[in-house]
């Protein structure tokens, strides 16, 4: 099999058709060709050893410096030959001019550039540090490498980033010490090849090329002195979508179920039995079990041939796989019978898949889609399922017992997860959060995160999407963030985890970029920039959740004030945001600590509490003194007010609950009159649920902590 790695002077043709200079270079694949490299006797040159997968050089004994002359060269080439062939295909010398560069007296001023096609992320362009040291500055040095996913980012907006890096203050002069290597303009330029450079690649099925170093010469010129690539082994870029009716997986109108039985608590009986529970229309339900014609009250026929002539919109099958894949099979031959297939059993192309049941059933989807025959979307397998409310429909396999689901049909809220138990402790967790619709969207065989996303899409009522993924399929990366593009510029927010945050498989063992890049690091610099709501914990998920559910139509956040009766989450708070910006915290001008102080005189809580923010009210405040405040630091400008209730105060009402009750809903006006966000934290146990559900019903965020309430602030503020 013929090598993927592309050497030096391939490298230096590709860079040539973009503009991107490189020293005068002469290759020799036979000794006697030597002779007519086009260089003087005496000029200082560079002899380099060429063969395949020959990442580094200088290690191998494949470089070496000298005047030009044909018997230093063969000399040389001779040498490099016996060194380096014994363990590498040879494939012969390179000789190139030694290129005189300008250098920073007091930092290093040679540089990296990687430009991978990445089979998740698509196009990435990599900016840093370069030279002999490249790993070094990487590994010491945080943030040594700016990576560019070049589908939501122009050079442009790369330069801008750049110019505030210490690499670019460097080389434009604008570090301390330092004198101007090169111009905005001429580096502007550069990266703009560099885009030309990627579409290049996309066009020659080029994988990987890495520039190391780039160098300014004397003329200002941006000269990549060294080079190595790959050639593409498979497909790049996005992964296609599922043809898929909008109607048949959001709106069904008939589903079947595989795989029932009498066991008390079997997967497909829990199913069936949350099943029954929907607004389905009259027969919408069918079981499939051969030798019954009734199950539990519901229709059975015998196979998915009975569906051949009598289609359903979603077939769930609760089968092991060795029933399973054939079952798919069945259904793909006769051309027919479900829009959707919906596989809840594991062991199917992931660890536990033993006999190739994946490869099987992925083989069988690409086979006829590539043909052009019918088949069904498949989701899964390893899929939970999922929730729609509109038809009060719930194929989860959790008892009610366990998991009493409210449906919501107005929610404004949606919830895609990789992860089945990711989606029921979310549920169970935030008893206020009625979804739209819920998704357990499994290991991702056929329908991917973006199918389910451009779904989600379409529903324009849908104005907060939040996902747990752990793998992106494909190309899929790229999608997705191009529709969280949609999302947020119709002014919906799509807040995410990502799980399983490895390295990036590196392409070549040797390759630099896989190692200095990494995956998440890429895969969050792509989401971020696409205008995704980045968490890094599950904390910071739920607490982004709570904030976006009560105010899905945020656009701005401003300051923020905290009123509490409770000393510690002053301080705590304050501790909170001194991790990430205290500046995030509204400073009270003079004239609002005087209006302040009236309020709490007129309370009579003058010589107790100091007009400051966070504002420390002590136990002895009640509703009127609360509300009072929360409202004056709304009117000096705060743009979010988080409000700590300790109730065991004697003076909240959290026993008869009416004066709570009236006091949430004057808090509820509040917000929706000037557009503030308000959230509540109520640290307290067991006893003090009914007085949360009080907040809750009026549609606040409602947190166990103040640094919780706190924490999802601050993200929100990073995603902006």
């Amino acid at each position: 099999m013929t090598s993927p790695f592309i050497a030096e002077h391939e490298v230096y043709g590709f860079l040539s058709a973009v503009g991107i200079s490189t020293p005068r270079y002469y290759f020799a694949d036979d000794e006697s060709k030597i002779a007519d490299a086009p260089f003087e006797n005496g000029e200082p040159v560079v002899i380099k050893g060429m063969a395949r997968d020959l990442w580094h050089k200088s290690e191998k004994g494949a470089l070496a410096f000298c005047d030009f002359g044909v018997e230093a060269v063969a000399a040389a080439h001779g040498s490099m030959r016996e060194q380096v062939g014994k363990h590498l295909d040879w494939l012969g010398t390179l000789v190139t001019e030694r290129v005189r560069y300008q250098r920073a007296e007091h930092a290093p001023s040679e540089i990296f550039v990687s430009l991978k096609r990445d089979q998740c992320c698509g196009a990435i362009i990599s900016f840093g540090f370069g030279g002999l040291l490249t790993e070094d500055w990487a590994r010491e040095l945080r943030q040594s490498l700016l990576v560019w996913p070049a589908s939501v980012y122009t050079p442009e907006e790369a330069f801008e980033e750049l110019r505030e890096h210490w690499l670019g203050k460097i080389l434009l002069g604008k570090a301390r010490l330092s004198e101007a290597l090169t111009d905005d303009e001429s580096l502007r330029g550069f990266l703009e090849k560099l885009w030309e450079l990627d579409e290049l690649m996309a066009r020659e099925q080029l994988a990987l090329l890495e520039l190391n170093p780039v160098v300014i010469d004397d003329s200002g010129e941006f000269v990549a002195l060294d080079g190595v690539g790959l050639r593409s082994t498979e497909a790049h870029g996005e992964t296609c979508p599922v043809p898929l009716q909008d109607d048949s997986f959001l709106n069904p109108r008939r589903i079947a179920l595989a795989g029932v039985s009498a066991k008390a608590g079997s997967v497909g009986s829990l199913i069936l039995e949350n099943l029954r529970q929907s607004s389905l229309p009259e027969n919408g339900l069918l079981v499939i079990k051969p030798g019954v014609d009734e199950f539990a009250g519901i229709r059975c026929v015998p196979d998915v041939a009975a569906l051949a002539d009598d289609p359903v919109d979603i077939l769930i099958v609760a089968l092991p796989a060795t029933q399973c894949v054939p079952m798919i099979e069945a259904l793909c031959e006769q051309g027919s019978g479900a829009a959707v297939v919906y596989i809840v059993a594991g062991g199917i192309g992931d660890g536990a898949d033993r006999e190739g049941y994946g490869e099987r059933l992925y083989s069988l989807i690409d086979s006829r889609r590539q043909d052009g025959e019918w088949c069904p979307a498949i989701v899964g397998p390893n899929g939970l399922g999922m929730l729609l409310s509109p038809l009060q429909l719930n194929s989860l396999f959790i008892p009610q017992s366990k998991l009493n689901v409210e449906f919501a049909p107005d929610s404004d809220v949606a919830l895609i997860s990789q992860s089945g138990a990711f989606l029921i402790t979310r549920l169970s967790r935030h008893s206020n959060l009625n979804l739209k619709d819920g998704f357990s969207i499994g290991n991702q065989l056929d329908m991917k995160l973006s199918d389910f996303r451009a779904l989600v899409a379409r529903d324009k009522s849908v104005r907060v999407l939040g996902v747990y993924v752990e793998g992106f399929v494909g190309g899929d990366a790229c999608a997705v963030a191009k529709l969280v593009e949609q999302f947020r510029a119709e002014n919906r927010h799509v807040i995410i985890y990502k799980g399983g945050r490895s390295q990036l498989g590196q392409s070549a063992a040797e390759s630099h970029t896989g190692a200095m890049t990494g995956d998440y690091h890429v895969q969050k610099r792509l989401l971020h920039k696409a205008g995704a709501i980045l968490t890094e914990s599950f904390n910071q998920f739920n607490a982004v959740l709570k904030w976006m559910a009560a105010y899905p139509d945020l656009r701005e956040l401003g300051k923020l004030a905290i009123v509490t009766n409770a000393g510690y989450e002053t301080v705590g708070s304050v501790d909170t945001l001194g991790e990430y910006d205290f500046e995030r915290l509204y400073q009270l001008s003079e004239g609002d600590r005087a209006a302040l102080g009236n309020i709490l005189e007129r309370h009579g809580m003058q010589g107790l509490v100091a007009a400051s923010n966070p504002l420390d009210l002590t136990p002895m405040a009640d509703e009127g003194i609360y509300f009072d405040c929360v409202e004056a630091m709304i009117g000096f400008g705060a743009g979010v007010v988080m409000l700590g209730l300790v109730p065991l105060s004697e003076q909240l009402d959290t026993h008869q609950l009416t004066q709570a009750e009236a006091f949430a809903a004057r808090l509820r006006s509040l917000a929706q009159s000037t557009g503030r966000l308000i959230g509540v934290v109520i640290d307290a146990g067991v006893p003090y649920q009914g007085y949360k559900a009080v907040f809750e019903r009026q549609g606040f965020p409602v947190f166990d902590g103040m640094d919780m309430g706190v924490l999802g602030i601050n993200v929100l503020k990073n995603s902006r």
